[in-house]
């Protein structure tokens, strides 16, 4: 047998045992040389991280940094999965946050995507939001990933609780998330309908009453006209035509038919072009990984807490009846007496430590704190820890 043949049995052998009904469904991907897992949910798709290829297990991923390394990079799913159509073929698509530990000192969150294929997901790329940042929102609306976080000022130190709030705003180029282009000064991003015709040129944002007038200086002006000829060809209909637009109310023009309307729009980038969107706020998420709903905690803090509370009962534990144990919980606080004395008077069960950084990643200036949910009314006590701005995030332990 030559050579030619060793390779194509070698790779048909490969086909056979990759499309065999042990083994998901590989495709290959839109990134050079990488296989993407088509998995039956987001946590078990295959993602990429800075050129790393990822394939989730239940929501995590371990891995050598180097062959025959002992250090590892670490990546699971923080808090849920939330759901909407990224592609506009109207399947429901999924968007996660990842914490992706590379094997340093950094904690960095990332935000992917994970496209409806028939049924079944394919990860994307992931997007960089920052190291130890602090989450607040996540959701899929009209064709656009909307992520919503704090962040540190510039030059803040890692200690430094996160208080700038930042937004980013991702589309779908190509089966690949980008960020739209930055926003200009007094810019937003802006939902709502698009009309064009003779003597007409309006923008009717969600949740506003009165239409506006097009400014035509708008940049996006003629993207925006383009775009309304192909999805409206019948311009005499004046039919709607639903837009993503970005850029800033101004005044109307002093003369013509502009002149009409209280206020114009100066439309800076045209975001996305959805025929089916709609002004409808409500978001669709999955509860299988991340934040306890229904728990009477304050809006926001109920974020801090990374795994879900309802497999525990009201002792704590969790597991069969013969085999129940309790939950421990890891979280950082500022290296002060104060600050320790504080959680410890909340929280009983704790132990704090300036040692390790733990799997959280506390900072040269943190300590490190593990906690239990086998205690009396744990669930108050992790209402208490999360009302303590200074902490941000309370992750579930694992000790190896």
């Amino acid at each position: 047998m030559n050579v030619g043949m060793v390779i194509l049995v070698g790779i048909f052998t490969i086909l056979i045992v990759l499309n065999g009904s042990l083994s998901p469904t590989l495709v290959q991907a839109n990134t050079k040389n990488t296989l993407y897992v088509i998995a039956v949910d987001p946590l078990n798709a295959t993602y990429s991280i800075e050129g790393d290829t990822i394939r989730l297990l239940d929501g995590r991923s371990e891995i050598a940094t180097t062959p025959h390394s002992a250090l590892t990079k670490k990546t699971a799913v923080y808090g849920k999965t939330v759901y909407g159509d990224l592609n506009g073929d109207g399947n429901e698509d999924a968007a996660i946050l990842l914490i992706h530990d590379p094997g340093g000192s950094g904690t960095f969150f990332y935000v992917a995507g994970a496209l409806n294929i028939n049924g079944k997901f394919q990860g994307t790329n992931a997007v960089l939001l920052g190291d130890r940042i602090t989450p607040r929102d996540l959701q899929i609306r009209n064709g656009i990933l909307i992520t919503k976080y704090a962040d540190r000022r510039p030059g803040e130190p890692m200690t430094a609780i996160p208080s700038v709030r930042r937004s980013k705003y991702l589309i779908l180029k190509r089966d690949q998330l980008e960020g739209i282009a930055p926003l200009g000064v007094g810019d937003r991003v802006v939902e709502g309908w698009v009309t064009i015709g003779h003597e007409v040129r309006l923008f009717k944002p969600c949740l506003q009453k009165k239409e506006l007038w097009l400014e035509g200086n708008s940049p996006a002006l003629s993207q925006i006209m383009v775009a309304y000829r192909e999805g409206r060809p019948n311009p005499k209909l004046y039919l709607r035509l639903f837009m993503v637009l970005a850029g800033k109310t101004a005044m109307p023009p002093t003369y013509g038919f502009g002149a009409e309307y209280e206020a114009a729009f100066m439309a800076t980038q045209l975001v996305r072009v959805m025929p089916g969107g709609n002004c409808s706020r409500e978001v669709r998420a999955s509860n299988s990984s991340g934040i306890n709903e229904g728990m009477d905690f304050p809006i926001g803090s109920q974020k801090k807490i990374t795994f879900d509370l309802t497999s525990l009962d009201d002792e704590g534990l969790y597991g069969t009846a013969n085999g129940k144990r309790a939950l421990s919980y890891e979280f950082c606080i500022p290296d002060r007496e104060r600050y320790k004395s504080k959680v410890k008077h909340i929280d009983l069960t704790l132990q704090c430590m300036s040692e390790s950084p733990g799997r959280i990643g506390c900072g040269t200036y943190e300590n490190l704190c593990i906690g239990s949910t086998h205690q009396k009314n744990f669930r108050d006590v992790l209402r208490g820890l999360t009302e303590l701005p200074y902490i941000t995030r309370i992750d579930q332990s694992f000790f190896e």
